[in-house]
């Protein structure tokens, strides 16, 4: 996909390891349970995307199992694998050591990326990383994107038959050219996704993937300084930027999907862009600061339920970090463990100034 098939004037976006869990009671390995397990492909190889954009988006949620299945039966996707977080994985998270997890890895059935991996802490529900935030509101991860490959209408309605809300109905955008429709979807634990169906002219890229949605291939984060933002993922990190525009939160009928009074969006600037290491709409990292003001979550101190991080496959990972650590993101301590399913691997942290934690991964 080439940066025609983006929805360069959106004013928002553009466009198995099955293992039981140890603490299961004897019983649950139910008929149910049994069909669900015999739904999972098998991924023994699965090839990441180096030096390539994110690899997969890390919610920490206060059921991953039931998060998961609400997810699966909304996007389409299918569990990759199942099991206890590795303590390395915890330390990354900021995790406290006499605390452990549970992991489910979530993809496309057709996609080798794009993967939504979710984590709970035994025993524990964790407040929100933005509690009480509105989407103009700056810190952490606001959401991650996906196309609808099938009617909009439907795909937002099989996520609020698994326990999703909406802050605006389904919005149309018509730009002559160009028409799309789009919905923010949000459930409880803050796990926040906008789906994107294209009218005209058709979707190309996706002609290999089936289902409801695509695979996750882009991040938004809100962020208080867009420059700044802007300067970390051009300059530090040498990334190229997909898209760039500065618009309005809304098109003159004050139409938008952020959940903006329809009376004072048209009149709220706002600023968009999108930065990928080679310039693509996959694993992309989308910027968007709003002028009207609004809440700062960026010191919320983790682990946090919401998104917690984007994890990057990287082939030198000391060179990327130290560039984050240069433009003034915090870098945790490394540590190395089993990134299931692909192999063994050291990571560290980075934290923004705005609060939004990336993590790199290099194979050990």
């Amino acid at each position: 996909m080439g940066p025609e098939d983006i929805c360069i004037q959106c004013p928002i976006h553009t466009d198995r390891h099955m293992r039981a869990r140890s603490d299961c009671p004897a019983g649950e390995e139910t008929a149910d349970r049994r069909a669900w397990t015999n739904q999972i492909p098998r991924y023994d190889m699965i090839m990441l995307s180096l030096d390539n954009g994110f690899e997969e988006a890390v919610g920490i949620v206060a059921d991953a199992r039931a998060t998961a299945r609400r997810l699966a039966a909304a996007l389409g996707y299918v569990h990759v694998h199942e099991g206890r977080v590795p303590r390395g994985a915890l330390d990354l998270l900021g995790v406290a050591q006499e605390m452990q997890g549970t992991e489910v890895l979530l993809r496309h059935p057709d996609a080798r990326r794009g993967a939504i991996r979710l984590v709970d802490l035994d025993g524990t529900i964790v407040p929100l990383q933005r509690d009480g935030a509105q989407a103009w509101d700056h810190g952490g991860i606001f959401d991650i994107n996906i196309r609808a490959l099938t009617d909009l209408d439907d795909v937002h309605a099989a996520f609020s038959a698994n326990g999703f809300l909406s802050p605006a109905p389904v919005t149309d955008w018509d730009f002559g050219s160009l028409a799309v429709r789009e919905v923010v979807e949000r459930d409880a634990d803050g796990i926040c996704i906008a789906a994107m169906q294209r009218v005209h002219p058709p979707l190309q890229g996706y002609e290999d993937i089936s289902g409801p949605t695509s695979w996750v291939f882009n991040s938004t984060q809100v962020v208080p300084d867009f420059d700044a933002a802007r300067s970390l993922f051009v300059e530090a990190l040498g990334w190229k930027p997909v898209q760039e525009t500065e618009s309005f939160a809304a098109g003159t009928d004050g139409a938008n999907c952020m959940g903006f009074p329809p009376g004072l969006s048209p009149k709220i600037p706002m600023r968009i862009g999108i930065y990928h290491p080679q310039g693509r709409m996959e694993g992309s990292v989308e910027i968007i600061a709003f002028d009207c003001g609004g809440r700062d979550f960026s010191k919320a101190q983790g682990p946090l339920r919401g998104w917690a991080g984007l994890r990057f496959a990287v082939s030198d990972l000391d060179t990327m970090a130290g560039r984050l650590a240069g433009a003034g993101c915090i870098r945790s301590e490394p540590v190395e463990f089993d990134w299931l399913p692909h192999g063994r691997f050291r990571a560290v942290a980075l934290t923004t100034p705005w609060g939004a934690r990336l993590e790199l991964l290099q194979a050990a």
